[in-house]
């Protein structure tokens, strides 16, 4: 096989992955890791274009990796956005749409570019020779910029190749599709979401709770999935689901859902049914977000003790996702006023959920929530 050939199966490998990627941050990295890795660079960056500008999201550099082990290397530079004008390499090439390839330091600075000598001079390490490639759609649409550094053949540092151009362009306009479907399946997903909060409000509405007892809901559920090692896709199915666990209380009378005094015991067992109504509203579905929003608004109120409703499950019967939104859902109750109820303060809301480790709360999903509090808080901050 020659090596052209070798290339181009490789490109067209690469060009799969990066289709059937759907995180964008996750997407970037390998962009830049496979554009290292064909040319044999020391460090590739990346930019997004935003509005006017160009968003720096992605450093990589092998040799920087080593002297500055476990360090975000995108940190160490003070300027994360840069315009798109002539006065850059990476702004001229989004704004002409051209590759630039210099092969020196001097070569690039006698076209009118320049380096942060500073930065340089404190990493001790020096930019030679680059590769500036546009990332261009099938319409000629720039949507980032990738951007190489050093080329090594035989440990030294040498000029990029014409044919390294020819690889790259190729590279770029897949990568530039794969950014455009991200950016645009993460639009889709965020329209879905806000959609999901705005219908799930209706019911909070009627309850006099405001959507911000959603958002807190669901970001809070969100983060336990994660931080329990569900993967994203599991963890935004509970993002989507969660906010779906009280529709069940559209069809609870108003004198009972709004009535400001504790409710009968004959009053109760109307209101507990909100859940069992939720799951019928839903109703039966081959979507998987839509059968963990049953879930959730079926089961969120069981407990791990068994003595919950509507069904009395016990321990790990009761779905995964319904676990985690209950002690989103308690927590939430507590630190907020209600008609019926003055607001806990948090301390006060955080020993109840470690007390009730084991008894009303799954204990794993309780220790990961009291592990991780203080995000829990930052959570609260942004919303309210």
């Amino acid at each position: 096989m020659t090596l052209q050939r070798e290339v181009l199966e490789k490109l067209i490998h690469i060009g799969i992955a990066l289709s059937s990627e759907k995180n964008i941050d996750k997407l970037l990295e390998n962009i830049v890791d496979q554009a290292m890795e064909l040319t044999g660079a020391d460090g590739g960056s990346i930019y997004v274009k935003e509005d006017n500008s160009l968003s720096f999201k992605i450093l990589k550099n092998k040799v920087l990796k080593k002297k500055f082990k476990g360090k975000d290397l995108k940190s160490i530079f003070p300027i994360h956005k840069i315009p798109i004008n002539y006065h850059s390499m990476a702004g001229y090439a989004a704004l002409k749409g051209e590759i630039l390839n210099f092969k020196s330091r001097e070569e690039a600075r006698a076209s009118g570019f320049s380096f942060d000598e500073k930065i340089e001079k404190a990493l001790k390490y020096l930019t030679q020779s680059t590769l500036t490639i546009p990332l261009k759609t099938r319409n000629e649409e720039v949507v980032g910029v990738l951007q190489l550094i050093n080329p090594r053949d035989n440990g030294k540092i040498v000029a990029f190749k014409a044919e390294h151009e020819s690889v790259m362009k190729y590279l770029a306009s897949q990568a530039a599709i794969a950014i455009q479907n991200a950016h645009l399946i993460k639009e889709i997903k965020e329209v879905q979401l806000h959609a999901i909060y705005t219908l799930s409000s209706a019911a909070e509405f009627r309850d006099k709770i405001t959507g911000d007892h959603i958002k807190r809901i669901s970001q809070t559920s969100y983060l336990i999935a994660r931080k329990l090692g569900l993967d994203e896709d599991e963890s935004e199915l509970i993002l989507y689901a969660s906010p779906m666990h009280d529709i069940g209380k559209i069809a609870i009378p108003d004198r009972i859902l709004f009535k400001p005094a504790r409710l009968t015991e004959n009053e109760w067992r109307v209101m507990q049914k909100h859940t069992i109504y939720g799951a019928q509203i839903i109703g039966e579905t081959p979507y998987p977000l839509f059968q963990y929003a049953k879930n959730i608004a079926l089961y969120h109120h069981e407990r791990f003790d068994g003595k919950g409703y509507p069904e009395g499950l016990k321990g790990k019967k009761i779905p995964l996702e319904a676990r985690i939104v209950a002690i989103a859902d308690v927590f939430d109750a507590l630190v907020t006023s209600r008609p019926y109820k003055k607001a806990w303060s948090i301390e006060s809301a955080i020993e109840y959920i470690a007390e009730e480790r084991g008894h009303h709360f799954d204990p794993e999903i309780a220790d990961i929530f009291l592990d991780n509090i203080k995000l829990v808080k930052e959570i609260y901050g942004k919303i309210t």
